[in-house]
């Protein structure tokens, strides 16, 4: 099995907007494959998104 992992690094104040925008596009997103995780930095680098 293959995973893809992503992160994002946003503009510090954006993670909320992102997140709105990630929700409205995952319908149309899992099509083509499922979400298997969402996070958001809290600690550590901060404004960061990753998803599996």
């Amino acid at each position: 099995m293959i995973y893809e992992v992503r992160t994002y690094t946003l503009k510090p104040g954006s993670v909320a907007t992102f997140e709105e925008n990630f929700a409205a596009a995952l319908p149309h997103r899992e099509k083509y494959s499922k979400l298997g995780a969402f996070w958001h930095t809290e600690i550590g680098p901060l404004n960061q998104v990753i998803h599996v």
